[in-house]
């Protein structure tokens, strides 16, 4: 009975330590001696795996916790860079319809009206010959094209 139960003790002292680092080194006398416990001047020679399964699952679920972050702000980004594109299209074709309608109207008066004048320097009309006021309203229909697309007459 007592041998079994020594047996046992040593059993259970043998797997303590087969589950832990183990450290050698050696002492002032220059015998080698092994521990599991670090001493100043030793060197590890086995390495407890489940202590570096448990670090590596935690240096992994760090990575991928810093990967999923780094993707939500990949995403988030393109978000942001889409919706200001967005609203600088809104921007643009705002003003180009702004110039559309600001080029009708100065082709519109060109047509309509019966002369064509310029104001001088001192502010006073000069009226264009017709050919010259043919030219004017020509060159304002090719800005209204221009402006609103070439569909538009």
């Amino acid at each position: 009975m007592l041998r079994t139960l020594v047996f046992t003790a040593v059993l259970l002292s043998v797997q303590a330590a087969a589950h832990a680092d183990v450290y050698r080194w050696v002492d002032a006398r220059g015998q080698v001696q092994y521990s599991d416990r670090w001493v100043p001047g030793s060197e590890l020679v086995k390495v407890d795996k489940s202590k570096q399964n448990a670090q590596a699952a935690t240096a992994r679920q760090t990575s991928d916790q810093s990967k999923l972050a780094a993707s939500n702000t990949a995403i988030a980004n393109q978000q942001a860079q889409a919706s200001a594109v967005q609203t600088v299209q809104k921007d643009l074709a705002k003003v180009r319809e702004e110039q559309c309608k600001q080029a009708t109207e100065r082709y519109d008066k060109a047509i309509q009206a019966r002369r064509i004048f310029k104001a001088d320097k001192d502010g006073k009309r000069e009226y264009v010959s017709d050919a010259e006021a043919d030219a004017y309203r020509a060159q304002t229909l090719t800005d209204k094209q221009a402006a609103c697309g070439p569909q538009t007459k």
